[in-house]
Order: C-alpha cells, then structure tokens, then sequence
C-alpha cells in the first residue's frame, strides 16, 4: 500500500491522478477531511486518511503504508517527522523536495538508520535534482575522466504552485552548499554570476545550491559540481540582489511563508512552462554535455516519483539508506520517464 502526504496540494494531485493511470493500490491524506473525501470521490473512490504533518497522533493512519511518498513542503518546516515515521514503520520514503538543506539532513542524519531498518530513503525524486542526478550519472558513466560538472536550469513562463513559492522561501534563506574538489563547501545563493550561452543563446546566469552537489558524490567520483540558473538581469545586478534577497528571506521568511497565496497553475498554465536542463564536462580540450528539453515540469515530477515507485515494487532495492533518484534505477529509469514525458534527451561527445 502507497501513501501520498499532502494529497490534496498541487503536486499531490498530480501524483494521485499518475497512481490512477499505473492502477497502483494507494490512499491519500491530508489534514482537511472535507476536501480528501471529495478528492476521493473525483478519484473513483479512492481511500483517504486524515494525517496533519504538525500532529504526530495523527500518524497512526499510516498503518499498513510500505511506500510513503511525501508532496507536503516546505520540506524545511514539515518533513524531518515523516522522515523519522517512515523509518520506525520500515516504509520506503520518497518526496520531492527542492530544499537542498533537507536533502542533507536526510542523508547527514538518516542514511545509517535507513540502512538499518532496510528502506531506501529518497529525497528530491522529482523535476529538476532528479534529472540532473541522471544527467551527472551518465557522464560520469560515460567518461570515465569525468570530476566536473556544470549545471545550467532554464525555465520560460513558470507558473509556480504554493508549496513551490514557500519552499523557495525556505532554500534561498538557508546557507547553502557546493562540491569543490570532493568536499561541500559552504556558500550562499547567488554568490556566482556570469554571462554563458546556453543551448546557442545568451544569458545571464547565477549559482544556487543545488541537489546534485549533494547526490553525485553518493554514487559518482565527481569532484566538482557547480550549478547555475539563468536570468533576464544584468549579473552585477544579480550580486547585489542575491545578497539582499537572502538577508530579507532569513528576517522576513517565516512572514512571507504564512502570507502565500494560494493560487495556482492552471492546466494551461502548467503545460505551457517549458525548461531547458544543461550538464557539461571537460575533457582532454572537448566538452561532452546532455541537454534535456520539455514542458510542464510539475507533471514530471509526478511521472518520475511514480515511475520511480514502479521500479521500486518491482526491483526490491540492491542497496539500502537514504540514496538519489538515479540509484533506483540507473540514469536508464529517469531518461525513460522522460522520454514518456515527450521531453528530450540530448547528448553530444
């Protein structure tokens, strides 16, 4: 049995209607019972539970769950008590985060007592860490010289959902980390700026901290990872912004969190976000790179969480504690579900 925390935001949704389409056995919770049992009846009747992640005696409705898959973000604030509930039920955890921090707490603090109880814990399975912890797998599969890599994250019309606006909130207020020649270094977001062409156009790019400083070394001899996303501004705009940014996310953050709104994508809105998602090496004076191009990044992230359960159901996992995406199974798993997606998978030597 899959349980999907947080059921009735935006991702979860998506996540739900997937499950549907694979015919996989779940139910679905969340804090509000009105909206799960009228989610439920859109769903064809599918079980709900009411669990609050704030009220740990609500948990108990998670008996039975092996596969708990976490949409209720922030992360940072919410999901460290999921983390601990799943290992004390021996469930497989697997969430989509985009907060780096939580990411590393879940591997700083919780791989030996994943490890132990036998489940794999896997934070970030979703757009953006995911396919850039393939993309890095494979060209370290594929260059056996490869010890650096380069990220680039471009995206057009983005439409973000609540959950999305409040985790980011919660990254670019946090100190963040970046992997220099083998070791996590500390640094803030924004701290590099430059201009690049990217995919044979200019821009603006600036560094963020990101998963796959993070991911690479747990199953890659990678050295160095740097991760960059690309911007309308000038980049010396982009310093000093970045700087005030972070000061007014760590005062402000907790103000701007509750004072979200509540909107979200619509469906047309969703599906018209494309993005562009760039690894690059350099090898012996060649750069070999892989670039992946598709749309509607919130959909994909239910395909490759989903798809990532699949394989888990069906590949009981060779190696256990909290790992990446990629070591479910194989960058091969996260380009197929791509591929499903319509996106495209692009690598030049």
């Amino acid at each position: 049995m899959i349980g999907i925390i947080g059921a009735t935001g935006f991702t979860g949704r998506l996540v739900a209607s997937e499950l549907i389409e694979r015919k996989a056995e779940f139910f679905i919770t969340g804090r509000n019972e009105q909206a799960l049992r009228t989610m439920s009846q859109d769903l064809g009747g599918v079980p709900f539970r009411v669990i609050d992640v704030q009220d740990r005696s609500t948990f108990k409705a998670l008996d039975g769950c092996k596969i708990i898959i976490n949409c209720a973000g922030p992360f940072t604030d919410f999901g460290e008590p999921i983390v601990q509930e799943a290992i004390a039920r021996r469930a497989h955890y697997l969430d989509t985060t985009g907060e780096q921090g939580f990411i590393k707490l879940v591997y700083d603090k919780y791989h030996e007592q994943a490890k132990a109880a036998g489940i794999v814990l896997v934070p970030a399975c979703a757009y953006e860490f995911a396919i850039g912890d393939a993309m890095g797998a494979q060209l370290c599969n594929d260059f056996a010289q490869c010890q650096s890599i380069e990220f680039v994250y471009s995206l057009e019309e983005m439409s973000t959902s609540p959950g999305t606006r409040k985790s980011i909130v919660r990254a670019f207020a946090a100190s963040g980390f970046y992997l220099s020649k083998g070791q996590l270094v500390e640094g803030r977001p924004g701290a590099l700026s430059r201009k690049a062409h990217i995919d044979g156009k200019a821009f603006s790019i600036v560094s963020f901290p990101a998963g796959e400083a993070l991911m690479l070394p747990r199953h890659t001899n990678v050295q160095d990872v740097n991760t960059y996303f690309t911007v309308a501004a000038p980049p010396i705009l982009l310093k000093v912004s970045a700087a005030f940014g972070q000061l007014l996310m760590k005062v402000a953050g907790d103000f701007i969190v509750k004072r979200t709104s509540a909107k979200v994508p619509s469906v047309t809105e969703r599906q018209s976000t494309t993005f562009l998602i760039q690894a690059s090496t350099t090898i012996s004076g060649s750069s070999p790179c892989i670039t992946v191009k598709g749309n509607d990044p919130y959909w994909l992230t239910a395909l490759i969480i989903c798809g990532a359960v699949d394989h888990l159901l069906s590949n009981p996992p060779s190696q256990f504690g909290a790992i990446t995406p990629a070591m479910i199974g194989g960058a091969k798993l996260i380009k197929e579900l791509l591929e499903k997606s319509g996106a495209k998978w692009i690598a030049k030597s």
